[in-house]
């Protein structure tokens, strides 16, 4: 009985270690100096967050912008928590690309991703996996490098999911 009481509680712990290292905090997944070779400029310090529901839900969003000039590169990763309506990051994939632009589809990265240009100017790469949403957008760079830039970014940041 002792045993058994032993073993399920390191199940317990192993269970929620796995559920919980796959959340990403995405200034450390990309760095200021990952941002400044990306963008080939000085930036600030990453301005954004990590933010944490108690039913799973989780947003790591932030954005480093050039010291001077306009280019700028800003991610967002949402794992929709467990008390989401069914299908949210779907729905919010769904949603984003056709309202903002008119979306071209990328093959190999994720269950769908695509890329657009936004009303704010940003080119934008979103990518669903599973119940996470990744949003990664450049601005003041040509849309052909920012797309080859920004499938770079999703393949780092995908191998950390």
């Amino acid at each position: 009985m002792k045993n058994d009481l032993i073993i399920a509680a390191l199940l317990c712990v192993v269970v929620h270690s796995v559920a919980a290292g796959d959340k990403i905090d995405i200034s450390a997944v990309v760095t200021k100096s990952d941002a400044e070779a990306i963008l080939g400029v000085p930036v600030k310090d990453p301005k954004g967050r990590n933010k944490e529901g108690s039913d799973g839900f989780y947003d790591s969003e932030w954005s480093y912008y050039a010291m001077t000039g306009d280019k700028a590169l800003v991610f967002d990763v949402l794992y929709a928590g467990r008390d989401a309506p069914p299908h949210l990051t779907q729905t919010m994939f769904s949603v984003l690309g056709p309202e903002r632009g008119k979306p071209t589809t990328v093959d190999g990265f994720g269950d769908k991703a695509i890329f657009y240009h936004d009303k704010t100017g940003l080119d934008m790469l979103n990518i669903l996996k599973g119940n996470i949403l990744i949003t990664i957008g450049m601005h003041g760079v040509p849309a052909k490098t920012a797309l080859e830039q920004e499938k770079s970014l999703a393949k780092k940041i995908l191998a950390k999911l």
